[in-house]
């Protein structure tokens, strides 16, 4: 009997597993947190990206203050580009009232673009960092997503 096909076999095993270790950029630990970027421009969605999140032990990231803005700013700008990148803040089902999707809390600290937010056309209920600051968008939009790891 051949060891060939049993071979090819873990050569692709190993292959997948390792392109799901690398899906992300990595940040430093940055004040117990880690912060993790996607690379790949999807259509984004809230419960999907958020699980995403969770399997790398984490979840959509939620800033809480300034200084958490300036980390995840230069953490999504060092991984390549100004945005759009999905955050875990939405104002979904409660209009202007923006809070964190993983826990429900309200959101902490919003920093936004000038003339931001505007819920244009009346659908726009993500927000993400957009060339460091805060932009609503539609939640279906292509772009990246950022992961915050407690460590």
């Amino acid at each position: 009997m051949s060891l060939l096909p049993i071979l090819l076999l873990f050569v692709i095993l190993v292959e997948t597993s390792m392109q799901e270790d690398v899906r992300y950029h990595s940040s430093k630990v940055l004040r117990n947190r880690k912060y993790y970027v996607s690379k790949k421009h999807e259509p984004f969605n809230l419960a999907k990206m958020n699980d995403r999140c969770k399997q790398a032990g984490g979840y959509l990231v939620q800033i809480d203050n300034k200084q958490e803005h300036s980390d995840v700013s230069l953490t999504a700008y060092k991984a390549g580009g100004l945005g759009p990148f999905f955050t875990g803040i939405t104002d979904e089902g409660s209009e202007g009232r923006y809070y964190y999707y993983n826990d429900k809390k309200p959101a902490k600290y919003l920093k936004w673009r000038w003339f931001q937010p505007d819920n244009w056309k009346g659908r726009e209920n993500c927000v993400v960092f957009w060339s460091y600051r805060m932009n609503d968008l539609w939640c279906g939009k292509r772009g990246r997503y950022i992961c915050e790891i407690p460590v």
